[in-house]
């Protein structure tokens, strides 16, 4: 008996036909993660690698008309694909840039202009304002965004959650005990901080966007 999952003829197929069943596998909208890692030396995801490039030229040829790869340190290969017209990009950790720097990442990227949807989670995003206080620091080096978004992570197992904390010495892991407090704490937290933005945003000193600023919302994920 014929596997039904198996279609051998498929090359037979008028190459039309074979695009329309191709466009089927294209990715929609994603938000996609977006991390540096040390060992590789690249920028990577943990989401689904993008099976149409690895399957035939055609398919390839089909993927790359919509999607591309992520560069942000041009310093750095990446293996992150993304299509900017739909796609949001998650900075959902921090190793998310090499140098500890991500507005800096951002300047350097041939891809800022591009970026339309930008997430950050929100423990990183505190601890970038350490070092750069000003909140538009990552949001002034996109001038075509128009979402941009802070996370905060739920707590899945509905118990303790593991925090990392990385200070001038190194790192190290801690373990909060998560209840209603603590959470209505963190999403006041958030909503001060997407608050402060929305209103940076609004300063006639910013006139990057020219009138179409950019729009601010808080996510649980």
């Amino acid at each position: 008996m014929a596997n039904p999952r198996r279609f051998p003829r498929f090359t037979c197929l008028p190459s039309e036909l074979r695009l329309r069943i191709w466009e089927l596998s294209i990715p929609e909208a994603r938000v996609v993660p977006v991390r540096f890692h040390r060992r590789f030396n690249q920028y990577v995801s943990d989401a689904a690698p993008p099976a149409l490039l690895h399957v035939c030229s055609e398919t390839r040829t089909l993927f790359l008309s919509t999607h591309t790869k992520l560069i942000l340190s041009p310093k750095y290969d990446s293996a992150v694909f993304v299509n900017f017209a739909i796609d949001t990009i998650f900075f959902d950790g921090l190793d998310c840039s090499p140098e500890g720097d991500l507005s800096l990442d951002l300047a350097r990227s041939p891809h800022r202009t591009r970026i339309l949807s930008c997430a950050i989670e929100t423990q990183v995003w505190e601890i970038l304002r350490v070092f750069k206080y000003d909140p538009l620091s990552e949001v002034r080096m996109m001038p075509k965004l128009k979402t941009m978004a802070l996370v905060m992570m739920r707590d899945h197992d509905g118990g303790e959650r593991e925090r990392r904390h990385i200070d001038r010495y190194g790192s190290h892991n801690f373990t909060v005990r998560v209840n209603s407090t603590t959470v209505e704490s963190g999403l006041i937290n958030v909503q001060g901080w997407v608050d402060t933005l929305r209103n940076d945003l609004r300063q006639p000193l910013n006139r990057l966007w020219a009138g179409n600023i950019p729009t601010v919302q808080m996510w649980l994920w």
